[in-house]
C-alpha cells in the first residue's frame, strides 16, 4: 500500500482558460499562484490557483470540447469549503450572477449543506459548508 499524506492540486480541463481563471477567480474567490503560457508565450495553458490551503490547476484542453451542463459526467464534481455562515450568501450570489445551478442545486445532509453548479465549461463543483459548531 502506499499511504497518502492528502491532496497536492485539483487539475480541472477547460476550453477558455481566460474564461476560465475569470470565473474561479471572480465567482469562487480563488487568488492566482502561477498563470503559464504556450512555448510562443501568446496563449495561457495553464493556471495555478489558490484555495485555501490547497491548489487547483485548470488546464488548457488541446481540444475544446462542446458540452454544455446538461450532458454530466455522473456524481464527478470538484468540491470546494466554506464557512456555513457564507453559505446563503453564496447561493445567493451564484443566482444573481447567473451561474447555472445543478437540476438539485442544494442539498442538507447531517454532515453538512451542497450547492451544486457548475463552470463555464460544464465541469460540475460543489460548494460545501460544514455543519456549524455548537
Amino acid at each position: 500500500m502506499v499511504k497518502t499524506r492528502g491532496v497536492y492540486h485539483i487539475g480541472i480541463p477547460v476550453n477558455d482558460m481566460d474564461r476560465a481563471v475569470k470565473f474561479y477567480t471572480e465567482v469562487l474567490g480563488m487568488t492566482i499562484a502561477k498563470l503559464n503560457r504556450d512555448d510562443m508565450g501568446a496563449k495561457l495553458n495553464r493556471a495555478d490557483l489558490r484555495s485555501g490551503d490547497g491548489m487547483v490547476v485548470l488546464f488548457q484542453r488541446p481540444s475544446p470540447i462542446k458540452r454544455d451542463a446538461l450532458q454530466e459526467d455522473g456524481a464527478t464534481h470538484h468540491a470546494f469549503v466554506v464557512d456555513p455562515e457564507d453559505f446563503e450568501l453564496a447561493v445567493d450570489k451564484m443566482e444573481e450572477w447567473g451561474v447555472k445551478l445543478h437540476r438539485t442545486p442544494t442539498v442538507n445532509r447531517p454532515s453538512g449543506r451542497g450547492l451544486y453548479f457548475f463552470d463555464p465549461d460544464g465541469n460540475l463543483l460543489q460548494l460545501y459548508a460544514p455543519p456549524k459548531s455548537s
